[in-house]
């Protein structure tokens, strides 16, 4: 048994923070391969952000 934490894979159009920028994000691709995933600004500004980890990734609070 592992006792490694499960690394769960998030979903397309699921919103998300990342530890590696500032705001909350909407998963626009995810790359289960690569266990990566694009992001954008749910805002619609800015660009999609590529090949972010999923481990620097956590489901945004819903409001």
């Amino acid at each position: 048994m592992s006792t490694a934490p499960r690394i769960v894979p998030p979903k397309q159009n699921e919103h998300v923070t990342s530890s590696q920028q500032p705001g909350v994000f909407e998963v626009v691709f995810v790359n289960t391969l690569m266990q990566t995933a694009n992001i954008r600004l749910i805002d619609g500004t800015g660009h999609v952000i590529p090949n972010v980890p999923w481990t620097a990734l956590t489901l945004a609070p819903k409001k």
